[in-house]
């Protein structure tokens, strides 16, 4: 359009400044025909430079190999949501991240750091990332297909072991004195000496005296042992009572949820609401891992709320922060876990062995019932099933030294593939598990089959189109011959000279036309002899119908132009 209107317009100041140029040349456009045999012929002009077009052509070639390899083989960029900061599951992302760029595999995974399982769900829910890691708890959590269970988490109920006082330990350990065998022998003598002198004066008061004295000394040592063993008993009995070892027992009491692990107080809420403790009946706080050792020794809680892997770090250092004086902590069963999870199907029953949290001394000191529930790694459903089943296949491929990498925090393990199973595999992770993973025939072979089989079909389009523009190419050539014709027939006819000089300027336009038309379709011989007949005919019409005009002195002209006005 640029060069059009440049041409157009450099037309009209040429024709403005030279006078001597015809007039109906200063106001004619350029043609869209005319602006077509243009370009045509600077493209024709190129292609004839053949180094240069297959130089061109070579690197055209080459840039799109390279890009369409460069999109196939370029690594699928995953965000995986986990958190908080410092668990677990964000050491667990940063070493399975390692891990695959360490193998340049072509999965990467980027880390979107949250403060939750609550935070990591809704950063999948508000498609900021593409996989994430939920415990079963959370929300929807088993609505989002499963790619793996990365472990199994436990709840544990933690009573600190009480402290001993110094009181205590001064009666437990008193000092004893080695006497010597001379002294035992003096000390013997002397006893034998004064039991013989006591002999005597007792002797004196008679046998009266003697029996009633024996009687009360009886009497008043009964009554101490007496005494004595019912405080005992009672003691026992208070302890015992006040023995933090069932759920129901903790209302009243402070019990500290210990952060950076999956212990929430949601989880808790459910498991004191299942043996009907209110909320309001407990004193909760929120204790930081390094804080928990010093919160027990000054006596800030009664019992502590953990939750993570069995073997893990989490529930390893709240047992060890519990334990005092060489003590272990005891434990508070949930023994109505088998009901809890009839319940919630989020949670299952779990047997704790003795020894699982700490060995010396075992903690706990014998089988442990509580509750588990699974953490899994979800993906979003529309995601790539393809890019889901590569890193499913590196994922249980590399379990044994992604577990060694984080020992006692990962157990990877396969979700069930029944079609009855608790919660939805990914398609991909689905393909994997069931050794369905297609290679790229399977994927494209039918493809490429029917391809081969509708090609023909589009070949015949194609060559259906070309036939129609073929056609409609000798279309625009019989009407460029029937106006050339019909030019011939008003040549005769023509009433006046000022129509025989427009239709010599019909003719040069349909001059200009036939030279592009045959420039583009190429005309064999025999169109173009056909053409240029008739523009010599039309040629010949002008130039006897304008010498008739003249022998006439412009009478026709004068009659055809009365007519015309009639």
């Amino acid at each position: 359009m640029k060069l059009w209107l440049v041409r157009r317009f450099g037309w009209k100041n040429k024709a403005a400044a030279t006078s001597a140029a015809p007039a109906h040349a200063s106001g004619r456009p350029m043609s869209m025909e005319s602006l077509e045999h243009i370009v045509r012929n600077r493209v024709r002009m190129f292609l004839r430079h053949t180094w240069l077009v297959s130089i061109l052509g070579s690197l055209v070639l080459g840039g799109g190999l390279w890009t369409a390899f460069y999109f196939m083989t370029a690594p699928t960029v995953m965000r995986i949501a986990a958190g908080p900061s410092g668990s677990a599951n964000v050491e667990l992302v940063q070493v399975l991240t390692q891990k695959l760029a360490g193998e340049r595999d072509k999965v990467r995974l980027h880390l979107v750091a949250t403060g939750g399982p609550k935070e990591s769900a809704e950063a999948l829910r508000d498609d900021k990332a593409d996989l994430a890691i939920l415990p079963s708890t959370v929300g929807n959590s088993p609505d989002w297909p499963v790619v793996a269970i990365m472990r199994q988490n436990v709840m544990a109920l933690i009573v600190p072991a009480p402290p001993v006082s110094p009181a205590k330990k001064e009666a437990s350990a008193p000092e004893k004195k080695e006497v010597s065998a001379p002294e035992k022998k003096e000390k013997a003598g002397k006893g034998a000496k004064a039991a013989k002198s006591t002999a005597a004066k007792t002797a004196k008061h008679g046998k009266s005296a003697k029996s009633d004295k024996s009687t009360k000394t009886a009497k008043s040592e009964d009554a101490k042992a007496g005494n004595d063993s019912s405080n005992d008993t009672d003691t026992a009995d208070a302890n015992a009572a006040n023995k933090l070892d069932k759920v129901a027992k903790l209302i009243g009491h402070r019990i500290g949820i210990v952060t950076g692990s999956v212990a929430t107080r949601d989880l808790l809420n459910i498991v004191l609401n299942h043996y009907g403790v209110a909320t309001g009946q407990v004193q909760v706080s929120l204790i930081d891992p390094k804080d928990l050792a010093a919160a027990v020794k000054a006596d800030r809680v009664d019992a502590i709320f953990v939750a993570g892997s069995a073997t893990g770090q989490a529930i390893s250092d709240a047992v060890a922060a519990t334990s005092q004086n060489g003590q272990a902590p005891s434990f508070i069963a949930i023994d109505q876990a088998d009901g809890i999870a009839k319940r919630i199907p989020a949670f299952d029953s779990a047997d704790i062995d003795a020894g699982t949290f700490g060995g010396n001394p075992p903690s706990p000191d014998d089988s442990l019932k509580s509750l588990s529930f699974p953490e899994y790694l979800v993906a979003r459903k529309s995601f790539s099933h393809e890019a889901i089943g590569t890193l499913a296949k590196l994922i249980y491929s590399s379990r044994l030294a992604l577990a060694a990498g984080m020992p006692g925090e990962i157990k990877i393990e396969a979700p069930s593939t029944d079609k009855d199973a608790a919660v939805l595999v990914h398609p991909g992770a689905l393909a994997y598990l069931n050794d369905d993973q297609k290679s790229f025939f399977d994927k494209y072979g039918d493809d490429i089959f029917y391809g081969l089989l509708i090609f023909p079909i589009f070949g015949s389009a194609i060559a259906g189109m070309a036939s129609y523009f073929h056609n409609n190419g000798r279309t625009r050539r019989l009407r460029l011959l029937q106006r050339l014709l019909d030019l011939v027939r008003k040549a005769h006819a023509a009433p006046s000279l000022e129509v025989l000089d427009q239709m010599q300027v019909d003719l040069d336009h349909l001059v200009v036309a036939i030279i592009h038309q045959t420039e583009r379709e190429e005309y064999d011989q025999a169109v173009q002899m056909s053409f240029s007949l008739a523009i010599d005919q039309v040629r010949f019409a002008i130039a006897a119908r304008r010498t008739i005009l003249v022998e006439h002195g412009g009478s026709e002209s004068k009659t055809g132009a009365k007519a015309a006005a009639a």
